[in-house]
């Protein structure tokens, strides 16, 4: 009786959020492609409308040939207020500044009512890193990656991280999970929850977050420690999954 009663009310507020996405310039469809703690993803398509009126939208879509975009939709009655106040601006907070990076995902737009904030995000199709890496080994029967992909993948993964941190973005928390591919292949660093904007140049920071299977000895230690020259070091070179390193290879 209650699984009955949580399917309609499931229900009830997919249709909300469908009707929400339409009056907003998309078509949110069934296929959910993520989750969280306090969100959702979705496969969606924006409109021609919309793209008329989003430069940022249409500009990125035009060079994919196709209209499809993944929609984050994060339930502010579920989330702590914490996560509303500080979390949730500092995700978009950074990928506004991280913006037009290739290895980034892009932010297109947000809006937000009441009950709900929608991230509207460029879409990855083949899912994150982790999912990737154990699928190749699997074919491989050896853990990780070919050398030549992995190290074009890693070039990447830099490359993305250098960026962030040239405009003072600090991810902090790294990890296979919450590393992309789109439909070419191409790495996309997302999940922004944890990131925070960090002014001054080398200073150091304090506080614990991310995942523990990934974090730099210092921090484990309760020591401050700065960002860009050993904690981010440290989570690209660790990977529990296959105790290899994130895209690392087996030779």
């Amino acid at each position: 009786m209650r699984s009955n009663s949580r399917r309609k009310e499931d229900q009830r507020v997919f249709i909300e959020q469908v009707r929400e996405c339409m009056n907003n310039g998309y078509l949110l469809s069934s296929k959910k492609i993520g989750s969280g703690a306090f969100s959702k993803v979705y496969l969606a398509y924006a409109t021609r409308e919309r793209m008329k009126h989003n430069p940022r939208l249409s500009s990125d879509l035009r060079g994919k040939h196709h209209s499809m975009v993944a929609i984050k939709i994060v339930s502010m009655a579920e989330a702590p207020a914490e996560y509303s106040r500080k979390f949730l601006p500092r995700e978009i907070l950074s990928l506004n500044a991280t913006y037009k990076h290739m290895n980034i995902v892009q932010l297109y737009e947000t809006y937000q009512n009441s009950q709900r904030s929608y991230l509207v995000l460029e879409l990855a199709a083949r899912g994150d890193l982790l999912e990737y890496i154990n699928a190749v080994s699997d074919l491989r029967c050896c853990p990780g990656l070919e050398e030549e992909e992995a190290r074009r993948l890693f070039w990447q993964l830099v490359s993305a991280v250098a960026h962030c941190h040239s405009v003072g973005i600090v991810h902090r928390d790294l990890k296979c999970e919450n590393i992309l591919l789109d439909d070419q292949g191409f790495l996309k660093l997302t999940d922004f929850g944890f990131a925070n904007w960090v002014g001054i140049k080398n200073s150091l920071l304090s506080t614990f977050c991310g995942s523990v299977a990934y974090t730099a000895p210092e921090i484990l230690m309760s020591k401050k420690y700065n960002e860009g020259s050993s904690s981010m070091p440290w989570c690209l070179g660790s990977c529990p999954s296959r105790n290899t390193s994130p895209i690392a290879c087996c030779t």
